[in-house]
C-alpha cells in the first residue's frame, strides 16, 4: 500500500489530493464518482479549502481491502 501513498487503517484506505484551484478539485471529485460506481465501491469524497479533497475508501463487505479498492486507489492517483 505504501507505493500508493494511501495511508491503511483497518478497512479504510484513505489520501489526500491537492489541486491548483477549485475548479480542478471538483473535476477530479467527478471523475472519482464515476470510478467508484464502475467499480462498485461507494468511497467518502471531502472537499476542503478550495483546493483539496479527501478520499476514504471503506470496504464494508469483507472487512479487508480488496483488490478492487486497490485498483481504484491507483486510478485515483493517476487522475490526481
Amino acid at each position: 500500500m505504501n507505493n500508493l501513498d494511501w495511508q491503511m487503517e483497518g478497512n479504510t484506505i484513505f489520501k489526500d489530493f491537492e489541486f491548483n484551484n477549485s475548479k480542478a478539485a471538483m473535476n477530479f471529485m467527478n471523475e472519482v464518482a464515476k470510478m467508484a460506481e464502475e467499480y462498485k465501491r461507494s468511497p467518502e469524497i471531502h472537499f476542503h479549502s478550495k483546493k483539496s479533497v479527501s478520499i476514504k475508501i471503506i470496504n464494508e463487505d469483507s472487512g479487508e481491502i480488496s483488490e478492487d479498492d486497490i485498483r481504484l486507489a491507483n486510478l485515483l492517483n493517476q487522475l490526481g
